[in-house]
């Protein structure tokens, strides 16, 4: 009986080495996967080439020196929405970037330049934006082929993006762009600094009030109908009344 006791006990003992050469294995196992891991982010997989493709606004040096990703960055550490932020602050005319790793050392930085979509006037001077809405530049002289918007109020910084005092205001004037531009009429000027009285000016010839937003779409296609049938002539159009049951717009030519 002792001895099967004795067998018992060593079987046991045997049994917790085992357990604890386990669980010794599985602990070095987890501090070497961290420590493989903190030096790929660290030490290992450094930047050494940068490459730059895709704007014709800027040069290659401009870009990768807006970047501040220098050789000392390592390679799983940049982040592209980082270096898209950083890069647009000094150089605004880029509307995005792309980043791809290729491994073991470099970046490729794929740029495309944002274009002159929109613009507000603050004070005398008039701010430009793109069509993601970030502020291009100022300028003293009204721009060409591009529109105006007005609103209660709009700010923004260059490189970032214009910020409305009214959200309700910016969702008008993106669906009004998205609408008018479904329909393939040219816009002049949005004007939504009275929700309830909304007016645009189109195609260099017409100044149209919608007036409240109800019906946005449907107003947006009668106007198209509207322009096809008054030919060549300018005027006001109003739309203001338009609704499912009383589907009519007016006209007043403008006199020469």
């Amino acid at each position: 009986m002792a001895s099967d006791v004795n067998r018992r006990r060593a079987a046991r003992q045997r049994a917790a080495r085992r357990r604890r050469l386990k669980t010794g294995f599985i602990f070095f196992l987890i501090i070497a996967l961290i420590t493989l891991a903190i030096m790929c982010f660290t030490v290992f997989f450094p930047i050494k080439r940068i490459n730059v493709s895709g704007s014709e606004i800027y040069s290659k040096s401009q870009i990768i020196k807006a970047s501040k990703l220098t050789t000392e960055d390592n390679l799983f550490v940049v982040s592209e929405d980082e270096i898209e932020e950083k890069i647009r602050k000094t150089l605004p005319y880029v509307d995005s970037v792309k980043l791809k790793r290729v491994f073991p050392d470099a970046v490729i930085l794929t740029v495309t330049d944002a274009k002159e979509y929109a613009y507000y006037v603050s004070g005398d001077k008039c701010v430009i934006l793109s069509e993601n809405n970030y502020v291009l530049k100022e300028q003293s002289e009204m721009p060409e082929n591009v529109f105006e918007v007005i609103t209660s109020g709009i700010s923004g910084k260059m490189g970032e993006k214009a910020k409305y005092k009214n959200a309700a205001e910016e969702e008008l004037v993106n669906n009004i762009k998205t609408l008018l531009l479904k329909e393939n009429i040219n816009i002049d000027k949005i004007n939504v600094s009275n929700i309830l009285q909304i007016e645009i000016f189109v195609d260099n010839r017409f100044s149209v009030i919608l007036g409240n937003s109800d019906y946005l779409p449907e107003k947006i296609a009668h106007l198209s109908s509207m322009i096809e049938s008054i030919g060549d002539r300018k005027g006001s159009i109003n739309l203001s009344m338009w609704s499912p049951t009383h589907s009519q717009g007016s006209f007043k030519e403008q006199s020469n």
